[in-house]
């Protein structure tokens, strides 16, 4: 038995699962409120008088509703993209979705009536990909997002120095970018050192990418006669060839695996801790890729004996064909309810803005990336090609959802040309399967993905990897990354995210971004890319929903779905385009239940 099978066994469940299309999912519950067509969606909208048709929606309805919201601008997200002035709530489900005639009727003597004031709703936000728990993590730790020099992330690791006892890490939080800092550089070991004499120091920027000091390098047995690993870079100086301390990619992991793992407690812990900053932010629902064995118990547990209030899809971290098997052999995609469930796994198969597999070379970067020839890394697994082939093969025969990480356009081609691979015996469309991130895919993969109905997932990286972007890759292809305007219009289906803690948990800032196109720091970034606000939200909301398999229960506001909804302080649709950047959140409900509120 692997290792992986002795996991999978104790972990110990038994799952079912269903599958929806899209098409059929998108129009559940619609009928409550009538006929679907967008006329009939604007009288219920505009007339708060009931109609003929609207008394029947509510006929021998005999239980008033537990909450009722009126007097809003309601952002249904339905097909239509109608707007409503109220909804009324009953069992953690909308009953009415309409004018304030058709959800005050439901009210009665012990309803919650709340006025919005003509505040702007919105579906609860769907984030398809995002480390939930690492980022419950992060909050504990020292946090460089304020920080805008070098000199400001030395000082947070001098005073988490001063406060850590010799010997033992001294950990900063990841979301945060070089590129934010005056200097546009990330720190070195010349630079830790002098600051942490007593303690090795791990530096984490984003996922791919750390800079720790010398003591670190020194436990991880990293010196200048060290090979680079398989996948991953060193960072060295260029005249003496000693490592700067900056580490790229698997690199990364010579030090990183180093580090004790949260314990279990911390882990449970981390996971309310990063929900209720999720709610603050209207999201609602988010999919966490790529979890182990001991995170998924922790979410397990925390299910138990906790009250969740993010609805969270689980993706199991592969490596190998072992894993693909030990994981499909002990638990079933779809296992949970509606706060918790396992969607199916992810394999990432290149790296992030510096490590990502792509056709052409790279830009030289000076005292960083100096070799003409570099393209990136492709991450296979042991038996290479053949043996990721197998792991979507057998994925596939036991009816799994999968992810793959792929970031450049040669890992783009090489994960849609397995997939197509596999669709010739098993229907991949049906099953979500996606390429995650998307930076930049080619025209052929753009209508592999549309061909297959294989999901784009996209987030804001550039908001805060932008600069990275361009001194990497040039104008070209820094400009043109996460094509998302070229990505619908070749009929992909696309869902919306952060993949937090890579870069912050705002929202709102990647919506500023999918409108704008506007980073922090590199300017504005492929113009031509932008999206329509309506377009931006339904990446957020539905098509996140789709991605996960959950688009008949959440990602819009109808009859019959599960009452989430965030209560924005701006209008959406008609602030100016830099003002959606800095919306908040007032109210943030999850099945009727306000978990936030300020």
């Amino acid at each position: 038995m692997t290792d992986g099978d002795s996991q999978f066994e104790e972990l110990g469940v038994e799952l079912h699962s269903k599958r929806r299309t899209f098409m059929a999912a998108t129009g559940a519950g619609l009928g409550i409120l009538g006929t679907n067509s967008a006329a009939a969606r604007r009288e219920t909208t505009d007339d708060p008088t009931p109609t003929d048709e609207r008394r029947r929606t509510v006929a021998g309805n005999a239980r008033f509703a537990d909450t009722v919201l009126f007097n809003g601008q309601i952002l249904t997200v339905d097909d239509a993209f109608s707007v409503a002035d109220g909804v009324a709530i009953r069992d953690g489900r909308f009953v009415a979705v309409g004018g304030r005639g058709d959800v005050k009727r439901l009210a009665g003597p012990n309803t919650e009536e709340i006025d919005l004031g003509g505040r702007t709703v919105v579906p609860g936000l769907v984030d398809s990909h995002l480390h939930m728990l690492s980022v419950g993590l992060d909050l504990a730790k020292a946090d460089l997002f304020d920080a805008r020099s070098v000199a400001d992330v030395i000082a947070v690791v001098e005073a988490e120095a001063q406060e850590t006892p010799a010997g033992e890490w001294v950990q900063t939080s990841s979301s945060w970018h070089e590129g934010q800092l005056d200097e546009k550089r990330l720190p070195t070991r010349d630079d830790l050192d002098p600051v942490s004499p007593d303690n090795p120091v791990f530096v984490p920027r984003g996922g791919h990418v750390c800079t720790v000091n010398s003591a670190a390098l020194d436990l991880a047995g990293i010196d200048a006669s060290t090979d680079d690993p398989a996948g991953g870079t060193i960072v060295r100086d260029p005249d003496t060839g000693e490592p700067t301390g900056v580490l790229l990619e698997t690199a990364r992991d010579l030090v990183e695996g180093l580090i004790p793992e949260p314990t279990r407690e911390e882990r449970k812990a981390a996971i309310p801790r990063a929900m209720g900053e999720l709610n603050a932010r209207g999201v609602t629902a988010a999919l966490e890729p790529g979890l182990s064995i001991a995170d998924m118990r922790a979410y397990m547990e925390f299910r138990t004996t906790g009250t969740p209030t993010v609805r969270t899809d689980m993706l199991a971290r592969v490596h190998s064909i072992d894993d693909v098997d030990a994981a499909t052999s002990h638990y079933a995609r779809g296992f949970g309810d509606g706060m918790l469930k396992v969607g199916g796994m992810k394999y990432l198969i290149d790296g992030g803005v510096e490590g990502a597999a792509l056709h052409e070379p790279y830009e030289i970067v000076d005292g960083v990336q100096e070799d003409p020839t570099y393209r990136g890394h492709l991450i296979l697994p042991p038996g290479g090609r053949d043996e990721y082939r197998e792991m979507l093969e057998l994925a596939a025969d036991r009816g799994f959802q999968v992810q793959t990480h792929a970031v450049g356009d040669r890992a783009i081609d090489l994960v849609m040309e397995e997939y197509a691979a596999v669709d010739e015996s098993v229907d991949v469309g049906d099953l979500r399967w996606a390429v995650m991130h998307n930076f930049l895919p080619t025209e052929w993969s753009m209508e592999q993905m549309a061909a297959l109905d294989v999901v784009a997932t996209v987030q804001n990286h550039p908001t805060r990897l932008g600069f990275n972007q361009l001194e990497w890759w040039g104008d070209d292809r820094g400009n043109y990354a996460i094509p998302i305007r070229d990505l619908l219009d070749a009929g992909v289906a696309v869902a919306g995210g952060t993949d937090a803690n890579v870069v912050p948990w705002r929202p709102f800032e990647s919506l500023w971004w999918m409108v704008t196109r506007q980073t922090v720091g590199a300017g504005t970034l492929g113009a031509d890319q932008a999206i329509s606000r309506e377009e931006a939200l339904r990446l957020w909301t539905i098509g996140s929903a789709y991605a996960m398999h959950w688009e008949d229960e959440i990602g819009s506001i109808e009859p019959g779905k599960l009452a989430d909804l965030a209560v924005l302080d701006t209008d959406y649709l008609r602030c100016a385009a830099d003002d959606i950047v800095d919306v908040s959140v007032d109210m943030t409900m999850v099945g009727g239940d306000i978990v936030h509120r300020t």
